[in-house]
């Protein structure tokens, strides 16, 4: 696919260190805290709170040289493939463009915890937006947005439940 649904954002900067950097301003001032240091607000289509958090940025924005093999750690810790797509979040979050499955699924955390998940996958982009129930009030909080593959896109569909499909011609219903 040559042309994508939203534009990708190319940062240029000097170094990798920096780069990263810039990525991770956009990432605070557009998901967590503005410029004026105010608590960004984000919504689903569904009206639910989606919570972001300054630390997701390492794990959202990194990746695993081989998902198939491994356990979830990334060892590569940046991925330009992610990054460029970091604006991507909101439009999925609001259905503004595309189809769009919202599957559920129980998953363990780190710590061996049942939680719930959902996965919002834009069908056209193979594109995947990851959120976790939060215990105290059932709001979102966001986990990671990747570009997937034919293939982590059909695990995924075989591991959890669809819910609903968002499309174009349901927009603002």
């Amino acid at each position: 696919m040559s042309e994508h649904l939203w534009p990708l954002l190319r940062l240029k900067a000097d170094s990798e260190e920096e780069l990263i950097g810039k990525y991770k301003q956009v990432y605070l001032e557009t998901y967590v805290r503005d410029a004026e240091g105010k608590e960004v607000e984000l919504y689903d289509w569904n009206g639910k709170r989606v919570y972001f958090h300054a630390p997701s940025f390492d794990h959202a924005f990194s990746e695993s040289s081989n998902y198939r093999r491994g356990d979830g750690v990334h060892d590569l810790p940046f991925s330009k493939n992610r990054a460029r797509r970091i604006m991507w979040i909101k439009e999925v979050l609001q259905a503004s463009k595309g189809n769009i499955e919202r599957r559920s699924q129980i998953r363990s955390n780190t710590k061996g915890q049942s939680k719930k998940r959902r996965s919002l996958i834009v069908i056209e982009e193979r594109y995947v937006v990851v959120l976790q129930e939060r215990d105290k009030d059932h709001q979102l909080e966001f986990v990671t947005a990747i570009p997937a593959d034919h293939g982590y896109v059909e695990k995924l569909r075989r591991e959890s439940i669809l819910q609903e499909r968002k499309k174009p011609q349901s927009f603002g219903d």
